[in-house]
């Protein structure tokens, strides 16, 4: 393992791993970071047991299932990234482990697998497995939560990094992935995707809920992580949605390829391109003007967009852009054009946007998009000025903008009570008695609980299972009742009371008063005795406000409190954690009335009467 394997093992940067290496003092003892093993080109390889049982006896980093997730990153050396996504594919068709397979039986196992060698056969019989590839692809698949994960984690570790490849971000391909779905639901039917063969990710992306994925015969590498990511491959459909990446083709090249791409289309097809925004929108001129000029002509375009910056990784400074283009030419067709920089982008929106720009629909109003006749699009030398947006209607109703002031009003205008707690002086104590959690632990007043490992893409919003984090990160995330009893049956669930804790990089604590949550690792859970000497409340504000950052848990110390004294703060904690909410409510009511207000009279719908107003304020 490398000193970056060890720091994506661990979740935190890589300097903080060097600096591990420089302060042996862990909890009061030394614990020596291990030793290279070797070192290639300056890069020192570690051994994976050793890291693995220096971050167990540490505690260091914000990962408690490093000895699950080390496999997946222990890359043995020489390794070729697409003989692994070879093997992975091998794994997962023919259901065998290949640890303990000779290269005779994995090229037997392939010819079972990939009779006729479309995709599979050649590759098994070229691929180098010395070096306990075979064992690497099993703990690999061990690791993950399937065969997708297993090929997100091959893609996100170090033999990808050594490529130095620099492609899209996840953003971008949740916008194409939203683009392509609009384009999937006017369609209708049976709609195949076409994805781009140099891209690899573009296909796992965008590919649900499309009836399978059309790839050409040579496309072998695609072919086989298609598979891996259980992608139905069929060769041929009654509609296809066609999505091409041109990111990194100069500009003569990219309109080249739009060209050729929009007359392959049949009039079941829709296309989307992607691309620079300097070849598909800006200004060109001489031939390539002509050129992307003759392309649109035809009358295929339907709509352009300009994605935000920061899409491609390689030059983060530069606007992304996309064509959907429709295989039914029509030039008196209206185009949709619509500028996404600076917008906060709903992708729901966004599909519903493609979708009735395909319809050609002129009786909607669109989110992002405004139609132009396609004469505006053919007549300049740009496709998409900047800065076009949809166009807005005044509101000639008021009743909107007055309900949302009213109902702010509800709030604000309600007096404030004021909040007081009454205190007295003690006698005091002489003896001002701290006892650490560790001390508590070990007299069973305390119970320490692992969170899980929660997969996000099986929530569901409409649930009712709350996923907490100490650091609120999981706030949002729901699971249906059901299906959080089936996924995680053995999974820790809070009770009432319990504290939800992070000891690193910087300690955090919440309290959950409601119960029956599941906990994200790495947050974990303190769930105190009955006969505490402290409160739930009272620990999580002595963990927020005196916890050090980089300190473990069992060294936090907290008051030994009586249990008169304990239980009379907990009551004044909980009655200002209720003013707070309320004070967080009011504040949010004060948002909406000046929002109100604010678009309110913008839009003419709304006027102040200024002697009312003065008189309320006063």
């Amino acid at each position: 393992m490398t000193l970056q394997d060890i720091a994506d093992l661990a979740r935190v940067q890589r300097h903080v791993v060097s600096m591990w290496r420089q302060r042996p003092r862990v909890r009061g003892r030394t614990v020596l970071f291990p030793s290279a093993v070797s070192s290639d080109d300056g890069v020192e390889r570690f051994d994976r047991e050793e890291i693995v049982a220096y971050l167990e006896e540490t505690g260091r980093g914000n990962n408690d299932e490093v000895r699950q997730d080390a496999p997946a990153l222990a890359v043995p050396e020489g390794a070729d990234v697409e003989d692994v996504v070879t093997l992975l594919c091998l794994h997962t068709l023919g259901g065998a482990e290949l640890e303990d397979l000779t290269p005779a039986e994995l090229i037997e196992l392939a010819a079972q697998v990939d009779p006729e060698d479309r995709f599979l056969l050649r590759e098994v019989r070229a691929a180098d497995v010395e070096h306990g590839l075979g064992r690497y692809v099993d703990e690999l698949m061990a690791a993950s939560y399937g065969p997708p994960d297993a090929l997100a984690r091959l893609d996100a570790g170090r033999l990808r990094r050594q490529e130095r490849e620099r492609g899209l971000t996840d953003t971008a391909y949740n916008l194409v992935g939203a683009i392509a779905t609009g384009a999937r639901l006017q369609l209708a039917g049976a709609v195949a995707l076409v994805p781009p063969v140099a891209d690899r990710r573009l296909a796992g992306a965008l590919a649900e809920a499309f009836v399978g994925v059309c790839l050409p015969d040579g496309a072998r590498a695609a072919r086989r992580r298609a598979m891996v990511e259980g992608l139905e491959l069929v060769d041929d459909a009654e509609n296809r949605v066609h999505v091409s990446s041109l990111v990194g083709l100069s500009e003569q090249d990219a309109l080249e390829a739009a060209d050729d791409l929009v007359v392959s289309l049949e009039p079941g097809d829709v296309g989307v391109v992607l691309g620079s925004a300097a070849a598909l929108c800006d200004p060109l001129h001489g031939k390539a003007a002509r050129n992307r000029t003759q392309t649109l002509a035809a009358g295929n375009l339907v709509m352009a967009l300009r994605l935000p910056r920061g899409l491609w990784k390689a030059a983060h400074r530069q606007n992304l852009a996309v064509w959907v283009v429709s295989g039914v030419p029509d030039v008196t067709r209206s185009v949709c054009l619509a500028d996404l920089e600076g917008a906060t982008v709903d992708l729901g929106d966004l599909t519903s946007d493609v979708m009735a720009a395909l319809a050609g629909t002129a009786h909607r109003a669109y989110r992002y998009a405004r139609r132009v006749e396609p004469a505006t699009v053919l007549a300049g030398v740009e496709v998409l000025p900047r800065g076009v947006r949809a166009t807005r209607i005044a509101v000639a109703e008021p009743a909107a903008h007055l309900d949302r002031i009213h109902a702010a009003t509800l709030t604000t205008s309600v007096p404030f009570p004021g909040f007081d707690i009454a205190v007295a002086p003690a006698p005091g104590r002489i003896v001002l008695r701290q006892r650490s959690l560790g001390e508590l632990h070990v007299v069973k007043q305390v119970k320490v609980l692992r969170g899980n490992r929660i997969d996000a893409r099986r929530g569901d919003p409409e649930g009712t299972v709350r996923v907490l984090a100490a650091d609120g990160s999981t706030d949002e995330l729901r699971f249906d009742p059901f299906d959080a009893a089936a996924i995680y049956r053995r999974a820790t669930r809070t009770e009432p009371g319990d504290v939800i804790f992070l000891d690193g990089p910087m300690p955090r604590a919440r309290v959950d008063v409601v119960g029956g949550s599941l906990v994200a690792t790495p947050s974990r859970v303190l769930r105190l005795a009955p006969g505490a000497p402290i409160g739930p409340r009272a620990l999580a504000a002595v963990i927020n406000e005196t916890a050090v950052a980089g300190s473990e848990w069992p060294t936090w110390s907290v008051p030994d409190l009586p249990p008169v004294e304990r239980d009379l703060l907990e009551s004044a904690l909980g009655a200002a954690a209720d003013h707070q909410a309320d004070l967080n409510r009011r504040l949010g009511a004060v948002h909406d009335l000046v929002t109100g207000l604010v678009h309110g009279v913008a839009a003419g719908a709304v006027t102040l009467d200024p002697v009312l107003t003065e008189s309320k304020a006063g």
